[in-house]
């Protein structure tokens, strides 16, 4: 058996046993404190991986008005929130064409201490690559590598030889910057099952340079959740992957992200997960019809209801 397969296997048997512990011992974990808010600028994408629930789901394509943005942000630093993730759930922060704006806006405000966003810097030009090292609250970027060289990028991520040169040009401005970063640069690398273990063609020996450069990098090959049941095995066929069902993840009582994890939508809908819930189904309201402050509130009949229902075990999804 592959090695991570088996480690995916076993992973449930522990959290089984150290879950039951914790029930057993009365014993339950709330994140207390509000500190960073996710916040989606984008729900559109340029790539279409296959792994991804981004072709399959019903969500509007859109970005985030700047005015709504704002209102966001100023309406979650007054409930304490000072940093904001600028994560998309199947979009890509830089499919927003004012996000540069929203840039500006956070680091003209005294109230946002920091920021950060996932890329799969595929869209960037040199010059705005350059521009990335400006950026003075930017703590952090996550660029997500899809495939292991030009030939797996294009099947995984459906796209051409253009993109994937691109991606390339791009890897090699920022690397050539390193002395002006700003941020904390970490790199999501995910392939399939079959990627080489050492670095061998173009892509892997580029990001082995990053490595010896001091970043992290988190290879994570072959093994995909399948998005609350968006995703079948038959949507990665010919190639080396293999996506896990639901009932594969342990689950005891609600998930920590429905207390520390909520997700402004572009759409303005507030969703209780950040995670992997594509058409944002843990819906707890939207900006356009209720301040944040109300939506967030334990005074919120859905919030209140969505909790007691996931902890009751009423809500199945696994994603």
């Amino acid at each position: 058996m592959n090695f991570r397969l088996l480690e995916k296997s076993l992973k449930p048997v522990f959290l089984r046993l150290e879950s039951g512990l914790n029930k057993r011992l009365g014993r339950e974990y709330i994140p207390s404190g509000r500190s960073a808010l996710n916040i989606e600028t984008s729900s559109a994408c340029n790539l279409k991986c296959r792994f991804c629930a981004y072709e399959k789901k019903t969500s509007p394509r859109v970005s985030m008005p700047n005015a709504m943005f704002a209102s966001v942000v100023e309406q979650a630093l007054a409930l304490g929130f000072s940093e904001f993730h600028l994560r998309p759930t199947t979009g890509y922060v830089f499919m927003d064409r004012r996000v540069y704006e929203k840039f500006a806006f956070m680091e003209q405000h005294e109230g946002v201490k920091s920021y950060q966003f996932y890329t799969n810097f595929t869209i960037l030009n040199a010059k705005q690559v350059e521009s990335l090292t400006r950026l003075s609250k930017l703590t952090r970027m996550t660029v997500s590598i899809y495939g292991h060289d030009e030939a797996s990028f294009i099947a995984i991520a459906k796209s051409s030889s253009r993109i994937f040169r691109r991606l390339i040009g791009n890897l090699e401005t920022l690397l050539a910057l390193r002395d002006r970063w700003p941020f904390e640069l970490t790199f999501g690398f995910r392939s399939t099952l079959d990627a080489p273990r050492e670095p061998v063609g173009e892509l892997m020996t580029l990001l082995k340079r990053f490595e010896a450069a001091g970043v992290y990098i988190h290879e994570s090959h072959g093994i995909y959740g399948n998005w609350g049941g968006y995703i079948t095995q038959a949507d990665v066929e010919g190639l080396n992957i293999k996506i896990l069902e639901g009932d594969t993840t342990y689950r005891l009582g609600p998930c920590v992200k429905l207390f520390d994890g909520f997700q402004v939508m572009a759409t303005g809908v507030v969703n209780a997960c950040s995670c992997r819930d594509a058409d944002a189904t843990l819906a707890l309201g939207k900006v356009q019809d209720a301040p944040l402050k109300e939506i967030l509130s334990e005074a919120n009949p859905r919030y209140r209801d969505l909790i007691a229902e996931i902890k009751a075990g009423a809500t199945g999804k696994s994603y």
